[in-house]
């Protein structure tokens, strides 16, 4: 088991719609970038007073298909204009104050590039009928993680609006670019050699010192060589055995919870049939990759 995701999630429609800007203009270059601000005015030309072709959200994952030859000052900041293309397939300027471009010539961004390939080119999650964004790239004890979000939108929500967030870790092993962990987008820390995804109904807890039996590894064109997975779950290991919460499953799940303390690594379980009246409270600690219950 492993914890559930508040959004309506539908992963096969969003990966349906085969209308990619990469499809069908495959021989003009471009950089993946992100949008850096908030309501970003994407312009016609290369100029302020240019007819404004539409606003694009913070963190928007675009393409940067082309940049003016000379830098502009406009106030206090200098930058180059940059072409985009968003995955409406629509193209405007946008000044590079507001764009954060994940070129090769930072150490890192070039796994970022095959992660963004990997995760959202490939998987066609950026077209017409999605919005993807890029929330966080980072390296972390040996680890490129990028948080990001393909969501439905608005205009194409039928049944509600479908999407996902997800947080993926990747890591070089024999020389080769590999994903260790896909979770959904929930809080997470690093505690020693331990990865603790977690929210008020439990954990996925992920050893990075070990390995899935290959068996259980589900791969499809992405390298991956995924972390052996545990888990600590309100439902499954407290509710589900406690007395009065037998033929109360519902209530019980959905008026207790966790609450965590990622500074001592422990966690206080709240047990309610009822909203404000508690029937039992616990502590568990983490410790040696499980968490143990405080007398």
């Amino acid at each position: 088991m492993k914890l559930t995701y508040t959004y309506s999630v539908m992963v096969v429609l969003l990966s349906v719609v085969v209308y990619t800007w990469a499809q069908q203009d495959a021989t003009t270059p471009y950089e993946y970038c992100i949008i850096q601000g908030d309501n970003v005015i994407m312009r016609s030309q290369p100029a302020l007073k240019a007819k404004v072709m539409g606003r694009l959200d913070k963190y928007e994952f675009v393409y940067c298909i082309g940049k003016t030859e000379e830098k502009t000052r406009i106030d206090a900041d200098e930058d180059y204009w940059y072409k985009i293309r968003n995955c409406d397939n629509k193209e405007g300027w946008i000044f590079g104050k507001f764009i954060h471009n994940i070129n090769s010539n930072f150490e890192y961004n070039i796994y970022y590039k095959e992660i963004i390939k990997n995760e959202i080119v490939n998987h066609m999650r950026c077209n017409y009928n999605n919005k993807v964004k890029i929330f966080e790239l980072k390296n972390l004890n040996d680890h490129y993680i990028m948080d990001f979000e393909s969501k439905q939108k608005l205009q194409y929500a039928q049944y509600g609006v479908m999407g996902a967030r997800w947080i993926v870790f990747y890591k070089i092993i024999e020389g080769k670019l590999v994903k260790t962990i896909h979770e959904m987008g929930y809080d997470y820390i690093n505690y020693k050699h331990y990865v603790l995804f977690y929210n008020s109904k439990g954990f996925d807890i992920y050893n990075t010192k070990k390995f899935r039996d290959e068996k259980e590894e589900l791969c499809i064109d992405i390298p991956c060589k995924y972390y052996a997975h545990t888990g600590f779950y309100l439902y499954e290991d407290i509710l589900k055995e406690y007395g009065p919460c037998i033929g109360n499953e519902i209530d019980c799940d959905v008026n207790s919870d966790m609450e965590f303390n990622p500074e001592t690594m422990e966690v206080i379980v709240n047990v309610r049939i009822e909203e404000g009246k508690l029937l039992k409270q616990e502590k568990y600690k983490f410790s040696d990759g499980k968490f143990v219950k405080i007398e």
